[in-house]
């Protein structure tokens, strides 16, 4: 993704602590930082892209459990959010922004596919309950366990007390957004921290999830920034982040991921870094790591070296 004319250069940040910093780094988990980000994006590589059978690398750890994408765009469910909202000529600007929240509630396409995309200019209830009727699944379950959904479930379950269908509160939670005017009030947005702040603001949403839609925002065309100007650490990334980083040198979360990404040439130099050669399959004006995959990579990145250190090992095997 290219950065775009309104974005806010180091949006949220410090530049000149970024530029004059001189952090302590942890060598050996840097090491293992990069090779967890080379063999990981292989396996998108080789999985994704040249249709490849598994195994798609020679590492045992990331061969066996699944981890995320090195950038986020190439996971699942953000490529399904990318064409079926973000890039869908059908949605206006408003349903744009508004199904993209009601789709990080659930974080799984396949339950925004029981009852489909929502007009909310044009609602339907009726219409939608009689969708979830049909669907006869009583094992389903409508959230992934992915994302942070306890907040809006929290607040969706005070609001709509009356309610006893999960997914209508949460659908029903949204139009309360929408009649808070929180599109117009985005749309006001001067700044990439602003539009996290209403976010944030709304009931239910808390950091994680206001950074993720957020991202999510900057797939949108019309959408005026980028996620390369403006990141959110995460409880995950800080873990990554605290192990490569053994002295901050008064930078913050943030501020450290922007400093790896400036520096990151020289960061992995030794380890020949090639970027243009690692990222082979984006366009060349976008082969680096950028804000938003640091961010990802980080908190993948504590789960892998756990697993290095027989300290723990992710949850998710692959299915072959």
């Amino acid at each position: 993704m290219k950065t775009k004319t309104k974005d806010a250069l180091y949006c949220g940040a410090r530049k000149d602590v970024i530029k004059d910093s001189k952090p302590i780094i942890n060598e050996r988990n840097l090491s293992y930082l990069y090779l967890w980000i080379k063999e990981r994006y292989n396996v998108h590589l080789n999985k994704d892209i040249y249709k490849k059978q598994y195994p798609w690398t020679k590492d045992e750890i990331i061969s066996k459990y699944r981890f995320t994408n090195v950038r986020r765009e190439h996971d699942k469910e953000t490529k399904w959010i990318i064409k079926n909202i973000c890039l869908n000529d059908d949605l206006n600007y408003k349903n744009k922004l508004l199904n993209i929240i009601l789709f990080r509630l659930f974080n799984k396409s396949r339950t925004i596919k029981i009852f489909g995309l929502i007009d909310f200019n044009n609602f339907n209830e009726e219409g939608i309950m009689k969708k979830l009727e049909k669907f006869k699944n009583k094992k389903y379950i409508y959230f992934s366990n992915a994302f942070y959904t306890s907040g809006p479930k929290r607040v969706s379950n005070l609001k709509f007390p009356k309610d006893k269908n999960a997914v209508i509160k949460m659908i029903k939670l949204v139009r309360l957004y929408d009649e808070n005017n929180i599109v117009e009030k985005i749309k006001n947005c001067t700044n990439q921290k602003q539009v996290f702040e209403i976010l944030k603001s709304c009931p239910g949403i808390g950091n994680f999830l206001a950074y993720q839609m957020f991202v999510d925002f900057t797939y949108i065309k019309e959408f005026p920034f980028s996620e390369n100007e403006f990141v959110v650490a995460g409880p995950g990334c800080k873990n990554g982040l605290k192990l490569i980083f053994e002295d901050f040198d008064k930078m913050n979360y943030e501020e450290s991921l922007f400093w790896i990404r400036d520096n990151q040439f020289n960061l992995f130099k030794k380890f020949n870094y090639n970027p243009k050669e690692m990222f082979s399959d984006l366009p060349e004006s976008e082969r680096y790591l950028n804000l938003m995959s640091l961010e990802n990579c980080m908190c993948e990145f504590s789960k892998y070296l756990r697993a290095i250190n027989s300290e723990g090992r992710p949850k998710i095997l692959y299915k072959n």
